[in-house]
């Protein structure tokens, strides 16, 4: 990419915004008229003419202004952009969201995943890491409604997982507690994939007359257990997809709607290693065909020495300066809540 003086910069700044905003191609008056240049609109057209052949501009059609390119974007990104942080309010009510559910997985995902996607109006994903089980700490079991009742459980690294599931008819709360209490005493301190079926047979011998329901407790630990050995993807915002004038095209919201439907193929385009703080793919520089006509913005996070994704998705035409400086601001605040804890 060649270097770029101060005029072209400011040029092709405005052109960038007033497309992002509009998504129209912007001739040379609207930019004299809208960005206070000091220079005639010849001047402008004559700048926009040599940007074109340098690759940072397109023209549409004959008579049309121009639109940046993905190279255009990029040089912007790249040597021009600054990231646009969070405000005071939205970084207190994102604080707010994390310290009420930072031991609660799926709904630590999924309302970051709301925030970023209420704030960014993009796609937001977020990639939670498998959680490591390993010791059994506490466990309790409380009724909901009749025939429901949630189960929490609590690791030695104070994660908790919870589900809920049936519980047969005429279980009482003191059936409930006293279930809890017998489970706290067999399997505490012992990692879950190591209970031997001794521990299991205390249980069935302290309990008989609630065998369905030990029974059912075991289910859900189970299944605990094996959610837990995944990543989890978390999408919010997909509507936003339909504000965007690109995705008129049905066929093409068609595919991205598939895409984001399926866990597999959403984590196929998505690195699995990202190099700098907050990474920027643009366009064709995505090598999943589906979403060469989209832009990604996307981070690493680490909490308890794992290592998630979180980002957005939208088009080409995005506000890259507020979706970087949120997923930046997002993960550096995960990062710092997570570690008081």
């Amino acid at each position: 990419m060649g270097l770029l003086n101060e005029r072209k910069k400011n040029i092709l700044e405005s052109i960038i915004k007033d497309y992002v905003e509009t998504a129209e191609p912007v001739g040379s008056r609207a930019v004299v008229r809208r960005h206070d240049l000091k220079i005639s609109a010849a001047t402008v057209r004559n700048e926009m003419a040599d940007l074109e052949e340098m690759g940072y501009l397109e023209q549409p059609h004959a008579s049309a202004g121009r639109i940046p390119s993905e190279m255009g974007f990029r040089y912007y990104v790249d040597c021009m952009m600054e990231r646009e942080s969070l405000t005071d309010e939205e970084i207190e009510i994102l604080q707010k969201i994390l310290m009420s559910n930072i031991h609660e997985w799926d709904d630590f995902a999924v309302k970051i995943g709301e925030f970023i996607a209420q704030v960014t109006n993009y796609v937001s994903f977020i990639i939670v890491p498998s959680a490591k089980l390993t010791e059994f700490k506490y466990l309790q079991i409380i009724p909901l409604k009749e025939g429901k009742a949630v189960m929490l459980l609590v690791t030695d690294t104070g994660l908790i997982m919870h589900r809920k599931f049936e519980i047969p008819e005429l279980i009482k709360v003191r059936d409930l507690e006293r279930i809890s209490k017998v489970f706290n005493r067999v399997f505490q301190d012992k990692q879950l994939k190591e209970i031997r079926r001794s521990d299991l047979q205390i249980l069935r011998d302290d309990l008989k007359y609630r065998k369905k329901l030990i029974e059912k407790v075991l289910e859900v630990i189970d299944s605990v257990c094996e959610d837990s050995g995944s990543e989890k993807v978390v999408i919010s915002g997909m509507l936003n997809i339909l504000n965007e004038p690109e995705f008129k095209d049905l066929e093409k919201l068609k595919r991205v709607l598939t895409l984001l439907k399926e866990d597999a193929l959403l984590k196929n385009i998505i690195p699995e290693e990202i190099e700098e703080d907050v990474s920027i793919k643009i366009g064709r520089e995505n090598k999943i065909e589906d979403i060469k006509e989209m832009s990604l913005v996307l981070a690493e996070y680490r909490t308890s020495g794992e290592t998630g994704k979180l980002g957005v998705m939208g088009p080409i035409r995005m506000e890259y300066w507020k979706a970087a400086g949120t997923v930046e601001s997002v993960r550096s605040i995960i990062e710092d809540i997570w570690r008081i804890f």
